[in-house]
């Protein structure tokens, strides 16, 4: 007979790659719970079926032509499921990073990691995208506050799903599904605590009000959590967290053919300034004798290499001094980190304390007001869903931006008189005040205002061999931010001298007039972006066991900019007034304003053969398509530059999907291609009026991914569980010059050693060429009928480069957990080990340029930010129902 039709009222394709999937029900009560366990404790031990709506219908998991991970309500209380970055920590193949602030979020699948433009993998909350991206940094928002999800599961899909999913799953999607109110009415309270000091309470309630009618949940939540390290320089708390919430839902049946789903949720959340260690490619100690420049000395894990078209060979740079070229020196070298940088320590913290206060800066403050409604109609012809989603965010984000606090270093008195003119050199007697080093410090005070709005439309039906799902989509979001990045001279600086030196690249007028303190320079930029698509799904059953799926979305997004032409730098701390572009004469700069519109057909057609019971193949296609932009990055407002255009993807997939010894074994594998055209990558652009590097944003001709996934599923009796699972892939740069696009920076021609900035032949960064995940599981009773568990748990992900040079990288680590429980009645009691073996190993670093020491005044060097790892903890869960 042909497959069962798929109900149209749910989404997507999906295949389990050896995650740790456990059973999933639409009402998993404590009932069913228990069931659950007494199941999986009798005769027959099969690995449960799991069902999903990774392709907003329902389905299940081996059924799927689509690879997908699944995290069910079990394995998420089990392991205090709480983040994205847990998620990733138990899905393969999925890398979360959190940059320099809670906001830069950085989400890649299968290696296809993105540092510029909106994020690759969409985040969807009961299918409706939540996605954003940031305005300031690469990420791509604040994430939501899984505290507050009473969740079914997680589910997790890879490739190309923008005809499902609409909008941002580029090259995936991470969708949360919640759990519905339901008739059985029960009370739980979960605690969390661990050794290092973190605790969180969790109370939820389902109320059954209305038989087989109403029903309603409430679910409170509260974390503190000091975070595991301290700042040497002020004895205050890094990484810590507070936070609370409240989330209610109801669900609705007043008829067997119409249901409505309403979710709300609201909550703060406060983060303290991360643990970082910024590590320098020059430091500005140590200069050589007779440098008088003070450019300083080579840091850890750095080799000096020649600035390529200088003439400067590798022999010559043993001995040189590091950008000496920029004074006049002979020889044009330069040091950038080449090599494992991922050692380092909570000493190495240099932290400045907010000097208004003479504490820690503030860190991260975010309010969020979430709220959903799906209404649904069910008929024996054809099934309509809609789904509204309402998302507002505000936040501010106060950080030691420069991440250093030394002061520089000076002649003496005097020596200013000894400096000759840039471009003068008889000019005589020099300047004022003393020569010093030149750095800057600098602290971020922004501030985001998000408001998401979302309307969908599904109508589905089927028949005997088809069925068939037509959707519209429009989807709008405004985010108005104000950067308030305020820089001023640092410790050791003489602003006499530097005043007057570099006002003579601006003829002596004296516009240049340093800031000594923090001086606010408010930048108002806006971004407003709106969705519009129609989209298709159709799957027919050619033959009883081959099926063929075609989808597709015609998609329009117009985005439109505002800002006001200020730079942090040239206008902040610099002190120099605002030029109109036009006139030449000091005046208010007036807001500019960019809009595009991009649009594109997005298709997915597979092709599945069940070739027997217990055997899948599956082979697809798919596009996906990203817009263009423009580059707000930079640290200035003028968006008058900076456009880059939308990147495309094509991904060809084959898949296997298997079940022996009755379902006891069950095996995935995949293999996979992803085509990658114009793929938007950031650059490091000098500004004309500082030297300073800044990130702009260009697009990669061509590029490319391959790799394989295979996943083990085994459970020999009805005890043991194992679970194994593998991701490998080789990323490429298959084209990629900056001098195609623009004018090689210098760190561009340091990182490729080539005049042209070509990166072509080099490896994605933050793209692990292996990631693995390992579990074995142990479930018994005791005489008394309470259940327990064991389990270890193994994740390995091999180096990551920081760079595109493929020069400095960030080493292989294999975090192991342990999680072990009691269940009895209505009690669960969780002991878990995180990071058992405590490797202390750097798992996440960004590279980046530094202001702290500019050699010569005139250049920021290479700097990588290290975020410190999580030590071992010992904590306890428990939770109770009645």
């Amino acid at each position: 007979m042909y497959r069962k039709p798929l109900t149209l009222a749910v989404a997507s394709a999906i295949f389990s790659s050896g995650t740790l999937v456990t059973p999933v029900y639409a009402q998993d009560s404590k009932a069913d719970h228990n069931k659950n366990v007494t199941a999986l404790r009798g005769e027959n031990f099969a690995i449960e079926e799991v069902v999903v709506t990774a392709r907003k219908r329902e389905e299940t998991l081996d059924t799927v032509p689509v690879a997908i991970d699944v995290l069910g309500s079990q394995a998420l209380m089990e392991k205090g499921i709480s983040t994205l970055d847990d998620v990733a920590r138990y899905t393969p193949g999925l890398n979360f990073q959190t940059g320099l602030m809670p906001n830069d979020t950085r989400i890649s699948l299968r290696g296809f990691s993105s540092t510029r433009g909106r994020s690759n993998v969409a985040i969807l909350v009961d299918g409706i995208d939540i996605s954003s991206e940031s305005m300031t940094s690469a990420g791509g928002g604040i994430g939501p506050n899984l505290s507050l999800m009473d969740l079914e599961r997680v589910e997790v899909v890879k490739g190309p799903q923008s005809a499902l999913y609409g909008r941002s799953a580029f090259s995936g999607a991470v969708n949360y599904v919640t759990k519905r109110p339901g008739d059985a009415g029960e009370t739980s309270v979960s605690v969390d605590a661990n050794d290092q000091g973190f605790a969180k309470l969790q109370v939820a309630a389902n109320v059954p009000m209305i038989s087989d009618v109403l029903a309603g949940s409430i679910n409170l939540a509260k974390t503190e959590f000091d975070g595991y390290y301290k700042n040497p320089n002020t004895g205050g708390d890094l990484g810590g967290t507070e936070s609370e919430g409240i989330a209610t839902a109801l669900f609705w049946t007043p008829t067997e053919s119409f249901s409505a789903y309403w979710r709300g949720e609201y909550s703060e959340e406060h983060y303290s300034p991360r643990a970082i260690v910024e590590r320098e490619s020059l430091v500005n100690t140590g200069s050589a004798p007779g440098d008088f420049a003070l450019l300083g000395s080579v840091g850890e894990n750095t080799v000096m290499v020649p600035v390529p078209g200088r003439g400067a060979t590798a022999a010559d740079c043993a001995t040189a001094t590091p950008y000496g070229y920029m004074i006049g020196m002979p020889v044009a070298c330069a040091p950038i980190f080449s090599g494992n940088v991922g050692g380092a320590s909570e000493s190495e913290i240099d932290l400045s304390a907010d000097p208004l206060t003479g504490k820690d800066f503030a860190g991260t403050q975010v309010r969020s007001v979430r709220t959903t409604l799906e209404l649904a109609w069910n008929t024996e012809s054809f099934d309509l869903v809609s789904l509204t989603g309402i998302n507002y965010n505000d936040s501010r984000v106060q950080e030691d931006f420069d991440r250093t606090d030394y002061a520089l270093q000076s002649l003496g008195p005097g020596t200013g008189a000894y400096i000759s003119h840039p471009f003068d050199p008889t000019y005589f007697p020099g300047y004022p005040g003393e020569y010093t080093q030149y750095g800057v410090n600098s602290n971020s005070d922004t501030t985001f205002d998000g408001e998401q709005f979302s309307q969908e439309f599904r109508l589905s039906g089927a028949s005997e061999k088809l069925d068939w799902q037509v959707s519209a989509l429009y989807w709008r979001e405004t985010l108005d931010t104000v950067m308030n990045q305020k820089w001023w001279l640092r410790e050791g600086v003489d602003k006499a001298f530097w005043d007057a030196y570099l006002d003579s690249y601006f003829g002596g007028m004296g516009m240049v007039d340093h800031r000594t303190s923090p001086v606010d320079l408010p930048i108002p930029m806006s971004r407003e972006t709106e969705h519009l698509s129609a989209a298709f799904a159709l799957n027919y059953n050619i033959t009883e066991s081959v099926r063929a799926s075609l989808e597709g979305r015609y998609l329009q997004e117009d985005i439109d900019y505002r800002s006001v032409p200020l730079s942090t730098q040239f206008n902040g701390l610099m002190g120099v007034p605002y030029f109109d572009p036009v006139t030449f004469m000091p005046g208010e700069p007036q807001e500019q304003t960019y809009a595009r519109t991009d649009t594109a057909f997005v298709p997915r057609a597979s092709i599945d053969w069940q070739v027997s019971d217990d055997t899948m193949v599956y082979a697809s296609a798919a596009e996906g398509f990203k817009p263009g932009g423009m580059t707000t990055t930079d640290g200035n407002g003028d968006i008058s530059i900076g456009e880059y255009d939308p990147e495309e993807l094509v991904v060809y997939e084959v898949g296997y999907k298997g079940s022996m010894l009755d379902n006891r074994l069950q095996l995935t594998a995949s293999a996979f291609l992803y085509d990658y055209t114009d793929q938007q990558i950031s650059y490091f652009v000098a500004d004309v009026n500082t030297g300073a590097q800044n990130a702009a944003v260009t697009n990669v001709g061509e590029s490319s991914l391959k790799g394989v996934e295979l996943g083990v599923v085994y459970r020999p009796s009805s005890n043991w569980t194992f679970v194994t699972s593998y991701t490998g892939v080789k990323s490429r740069f298959d084209d990629f010059r900056i001098a195609d696009v623009g004018n090689p920076g210098t760190l561009d021609k340091l990182w490729t050693g080539t005049e042209d900035g070509d990166y072509t032949g080099n490896q994605f960064i933050n793209s692990p060429e292996t990631s693995a995940l390992a579990s074995i599981r142990y479930d018994g009773e005791f005489a008394n009928g309470a259940g327990y568990f064991t389990e270890l748990l193994a994740n390995y992900e091999s180096k990551r480069y920081l760079d595109r040079g493929n020069n400095a990288y960030l080493p292989a680590y294999t975090l192991v957990d342990f999680q072990g429980g009691v269940s009895w009645q209505d009690l669960d009691v969780v002991l878990y080990i995180n990071n058992l073996l405590d490797d202390d190993k750097v798992k996440s670093g960004i590279n980046n340029v530094g202001y702290g020491h500019l050699p010569a005044g005139a250049f920021t060097a290479q700097v990588v930010d290290l975020i410190l790892p999580n030590p071992r903890t010992v904590g306890l869960r428990a939770s109770y129902s009645f």
